[in-house]
């Protein structure tokens, strides 16, 4: 059988599969077709497609099937890539309409289905369905089994290496799925799965394939919560299990071990209802995500709001005080040589907002702020309803009440992005910071935007344009809403453009100047208030 597997790029609350991340669902999906005995397996992304005008090439005879990979329930800004749209599965069904096409991943949490002849529909896990499909058996659309999952994680290693960043390619790592706290936040699908937890010793052996397969960067990603990890669900305190530092160290020993040379190990989602009302087992944790990761990592707390009667309306995780309580834990345990700082992430949409939420919300982060914490990330996005969860079924409001809402939201955001993130990315990138390893990844004009390798890694902009994925080193001059401004390491002088000096604080009038000069020296910027912060990086 000849299949391929179109990466139509996922994002979700436990997943991102957008370059340079590759995500769980593509590999396993890969390693099922593979496990099942396909003859042929092949992989393409979704902007490759567009660029085909959406037609699959094989040669003779076509795809005997295909797997779309999608489903985006938590939409954003991206720079490595556009998710694929609705519309264009269907452009694909009919392009090639010789080919199968099974679509899963998130997708199946969209009330969106699709009625061509030869699209496939599923509806619980795609991996289990391709098995199945590519074995020749009638496929009954269910849940994969651990033990299927452990042998498709391994087997699906091989496909990283047609990923078009490849080297460069941030692999997502499942350690669990479902959500360990006794209720669930209102808007989240997590809690519509059982709670899974692998092993530390199942986790390092994927690892160690995707190591063999070159993969050096890996985000421990795909869990509603990461100090959850090998809990035994035994012990309670407010509907959360107390977490459990053993299986965590195991964890990370044996990927080091596994990936010695590694150059990423980040994570993603904690809950902070967990550290509130565990600190001392969560200091142990932080501790050891703090030893073992490497540097720019960041813990994204659920807050979700602000507002006690949100809070209690939508089952979220923690109350304000027990946020701030494990912003204080990820701060002072997560310092060591800068591994990991906490992340907030809010969501607009929520029942029972109203005006003063958006006021609590941004409060509650000025307080942060004022108490010289550090907030690596703020993260403020848009309610997306999906099927499976407690809000499924429910109606976004609209009318005059809704847009002056939305008018308040959107005030109070800008609020926060200047007088929030600003303050706080100046903190974790003071001005002379070196970036090393930033890939640029598209131009705006005679401006390159570039970012490092990581989890929610910052934008860096840089006033001159670079080909895409060429990799640097930058010196931070300036800052943006929600990124940076960077000059290219070491910066030659003598090749400076108008553009770049004006950049650099305190030159933006006497640029013009210095372009005269018949030559531009290290004394023409020492009156810049940055200059004893970036001379060293003056060629």
């Amino acid at each position: 059988m000849k299949f391929i597997v179109i990466d139509g790029y996922v994002d979700e609350p436990t997943c991102l599969g957008v370059p340079p991340y590759i995500s769980t669902y593509v590999r396993y999906t890969a390693g099922a077709a593979r496990s099942a005995g396909a003859g042929q397996i092949e992989y393409i992304t979704i902007e490759d497609l567009r660029k085909a005008d959406y037609l699959l090439k094989s040669g003779e005879g076509g795809f005997d099937a295909a797997a779309i990979v999608a489903g985006n329930p938590v939409p954003g800004k991206y720079l490595g890539g556009l998710p694929i749209r609705n519309d264009e599965i269907g452009k694909i069904a009919q392009r090639n309409n010789k080919t199968a096409f099974l679509v899963g991943g998130p997708i199946r949490f969209s009330p969106v289905k699709y009625r061509l002849a030869n699209i496939v529909n599923i509806g619980l896990d795609i991996e289990s369905y391709v098995y199945q499909y590519v074995s020749g058996v009638i496929p009954d659309d269910r849940l994969r089994t651990p033990e299927e999952l452990e042998i498709f994680s391994r087997a699906g290693a091989f496909i990283t290496r047609f990923h078009p960043r490849y080297p460069d390619v941030i692999a997502e790592i499942e350690t669990g799925r479902g959500c360990p706290r006794k209720s669930h936040c209102s808007f989240c699908v997590e809690g519509s799965y059982k709670v899974e937890c692998r092993t530390p010793e199942a986790v390092i052996a994927e690892i160690a394939e995707l190591r063999k397969e070159g993969i050096v960067h890996f985000r421990l990603g795909k869990q509603a919560d990461f100090y959850a990890f090998g809990s035994e669900l035994k012990e309670w305190k407010n509907g959360f299990p107390r977490p459990d530092s053993r299986p965590v160290r195991r964890l990370y020993e044996g990927i080091r071990s596994a990936v010695p040379d590694l150059k990423t190990l980040h994570l993603d989602n904690v809950n902070p209802g967990t550290i509130s009302n565990f600190p001392d087992e969560s200091i142990k944790i932080t501790e050891i995500i703090s030893e073992f990761n490497t540097a720019g990592d960041v813990a994204a707390l659920g807050m979700e709001s602000a507002d006690p009667a949100v809070i209690e309306r939508n089952c979220l995780k923690a109350r304000p005080e027990e946020v701030m309580r494990a912003i204080e834990i990820i701060n002072t345990a997560g310092k060591k040589e800068g591994k990991i700082l906490p992340g907030v992430n809010l969501i607009r949409g929520l029942p029972g907002e109203t005006k003063e939420t958006f006021r609590m919300n941004y409060e509650f982060l000025i307080n942060v702020l004022d108490s010289g914490l550090v907030l690596r990330r703020i993260n403020i996005r848009q309610l997306k309803l999906s099927a499976g969860t407690g809000m499924a079924g429910s109606r976004p409001s609209s009318g005059k009440s809704e847009k002056v809402l939305d008018a308040v939201f959107r005030n109070y955001r800008e609020k926060i992005r200047k007088e929030v993130d600003i303050p706080m990315i100046k903190k974790v990138f003071p001005a002379g910071t070196l970036i090393s390893d930033v890939i640029v990844e598209a131009n705006r004009g005679d401006w390159s935007i570039a970012r490092p390798i990581g989890t929610y890694p910052i934008a860096v902009n840089i006033p001159e344009k670079v080909k895409t994925l060429t990799k640097l080193s930058v010196f931070i001059i300036g800052y943006r809403e929600r990124s940076l401004v960077g000059l290219p390491c070491p910066f030659a002088l003598e090749k400076a453009t108008l553009q770049e000096l004006r950049q650099i604080p305190g030159l933006s009038k006497k640029a013009g100047e210095l372009m005269a000069q018949e030559s531009i020296t290290r004394e023409d910027l020492s009156f810049s208030p940055i200059y004893e912060q970036i001379k060293e990086y003056l060629k």
